[in-house]
């Protein structure tokens, strides 16, 4: 495969992983259930390294671009957003735990909404500020121990045998 066709098929890859994520985003701020700042993170990432037009219209945006600008700029996620993540995830680790009986489901998205919740939490919440790293890591001792606290009630009491 020659070079210039290598690179128009990452760049279209890149484009359509945009695009989707765009979708998803759409979606998102819809459904109250599922996130719609991460999808235009994902959404920002993609068009950077495929379209420059379609990441200044994210970055332009009247109602995300100040939030993706930060981003971009800081690495920052405010703190309504990392709440509302941090509930999110907490409200899907619960419905999946009432809905599936698929122990090893649970465990992977306790894992994998531990990771996320730390990285949040570990990011400053303005971009002036580094933050207050010490409530900030308190706070997510709290959520990874609620956390840890659901995972046990439902693996424990839940699916463990009756004893009689």
């Amino acid at each position: 495969m020659s070079r210039n066709i290598r690179q128009n098929l990452v760049k279209y890859t890149y484009l359509f992983g945009g695009i989707i994520s765009l979708g998803l985003a759409f979606i998102g701020a819809i459904l109250p259930i599922m996130p719609t700042t991460v999808f235009l993170i994902i959404a920002l990432w993609c068009f950077s390294k495929s379209s420059a037009r379609l990441e200044h219209w994210l970055l332009t945006h009247p109602r995300f671009g100040h939030i993706l600008r930060n981003w971009q700029r800081y690495q920052v996620v405010p703190k309504p957003a990392k709440y509302f993540a941090a509930a999110g995830m907490s409200a899907s680790l619960i419905i999946s735990g009432l809905l599936f009986s698929f122990g090893w489901l649970q465990i992977a998205l306790f894992l994998l909404f531990a990771f996320i919740c730390n990285y949040l939490f570990a990011k400053p919440s303005c971009p002036n500020a580094q933050g207050n790293a010490q409530q900030e890591k308190r706070l997510n001792i709290v959520l990874s121990t609620v956390s840890c606290l659901l995972l046990c009630y439902w693996f424990f009491v839940e699916y463990s045998p009756a004893i009689y």
